[in-house]
């Protein structure tokens, strides 16, 4: 009689006292989350190991339509659309790339500086690193808040949920971060592609 006791006693603990273990399992999660986003931004924050800033490329000579390359003609900047932003050429704004998931890559856009090239291929780095941390720590939130909604109401999670919601914010900081040095690679990277295309050496 005393062992059956002893065995109702320790099912009935595991039964109505299963938070700890998952919420040791959402501490490491959080935990882990925290730590990836650190060392992301170790990464964001290392110096280049050179910039390619001599030994551009000839000035280009004609456009897309083969009109004489003149600094009006040639010149490239970012315009803002509904969907996204774009690469235009020349007054008329002639799109030359569409940045973004499956757009052409930037260095095949600015070739003919090798500086350009250089900070474009920051930008990519920048821009990928950025939209994939600010999609985990949004998807990581939206996971949070189901796992709370959807719990046994005797479980308290606030604690464990409130964990994954701080690590996935600091997901989603250091991803728009990210973005906000690709911003300044892709202007950097149109300035020498611009500045070429307007003779200068």
């Amino acid at each position: 009689m005393t062992t059956l006791i002893r065995e109702l006693r320790v099912s009935t603990d595991h039964t109505l006292h299963p938070a700890p273990a998952r919420r040791r399992r959402l501490a490491g999660t959080a935990a882990a989350t925290v730590v990836a986003a650190v060392l992301a931004l170790g990464a964001l924050a290392a110096p280049a190991a050179a910039q390619a800033t001599a030994g551009d490329s000839a000035r280009p000579t004609s456009s897309a339509a083969g009109q004489p390359c003149t600094y009006d003609a040639c010149v490239l900047r970012v315009e803002e659309t509904w969907f996204g932003r774009k690469v235009v050429r020349g007054p008329e704004g002639t799109m030359v790339a569409r940045l973004g998931l499956g757009g052409p890559s930037l260095r095949n856009v600015v070739v003919g500086s090798d500086s350009a090239v250089y900070h474009a291929g920051l930008y990519e780095r920048a821009q990928t690193t950025g939209a994939l941390l600010t999609l985990v720590g949004t998807l990581g939130s939206i996971a949070s808040f189901i796992a709370y909604t959807q719990r046994d109401p005797e479980d308290d999670l606030r604690s464990e949920v409130l964990a994954v919601n701080v690590g996935a914010l600091v997901l989603g900081v250091v991803g728009t971060t990210f973005q906000l040095k690709a911003r300044r690679e892709l202007s950097r990277s149109l300035w020498w592609h611009n500045r070429r295309v307007g003779g200068e050496r």
